[in-house]
């Protein structure tokens, strides 16, 4: 039986139209957005990974197979990342939702080979092995839509509590104003 280990993706490329700005970058509470995302996987996982952005001193996975593919192509693009540095599964997790629950994600990673959160999807555990199906599934113009992926390769839905997701500058300004 293999060991398991798990790298933790932070997915960080995307263009933030919405927000008007880096939303990764943005600072809340004393830190930036992409900061409360590693402090979340950290507990949960082998080693980090930053999807879509250099960020030093973590490991930048591109996205695959090209870039523009949305949080899918971030995940294909980590899930390589990881098994090239012997990891078995991946913990995915959005830039832009500093508060994460912590028994959610111990949740995803006790579920088994592949699982997500319903209230949002791409936080979620996927078995690497799939690197390779999900980037030739984006390749030849698959949806884009993680749970409609997720579910087509039997991952476990997982329900839990609504999970703040910040899309636009009124969505940071309410979290603020908490």
């Amino acid at each position: 039986m293999t060991t398991r280990r798990v790298a933790g993706v932070v997915l960080a490329g995307g263009r933030s139209q919405r927000f008007g700005r880096d939303k990764a970058e943005e600072v809340y509470d004393g830190r930036k957005l992409i900061d409360w995302s590693i402090a979340a996987l950290e507990p949960f996982v082998d080693t980090i990974l930053i999807a879509g952005r250099n960020y030093p001193p973590y490991r930048w996975a591109p996205d695959r197979p090209d870039t523009g593919m949305g949080p899918l192509g971030g995940i294909a693009g980590a899930m390589l990342a990881a098994k090239t540095a012997g990891c078995t599964h991946l913990l995915s997790l959005p830039c832009d939702t500093p508060h994460v629950p912590a028994d959610q994600l111990a949740r995803l990673c006790k579920a088994g080979d592949g699982a997500y959160l319903t209230a949002c999807p791409v936080i979620g555990l996927w078995p690497v092995e799939q690197a390779e199906p999900l980037a030739r599934h984006l390749a030849a113009g698959g949806r884009r839509s993680v749970r409609t992926w997720a579910d087509a390769q039997g991952a476990t839905a997982i329900d839990g509590e609504e999970i703040a997701n910040i899309n636009s500058v009124e969505d940071f300004e309410r979290l603020t104003r908490r």
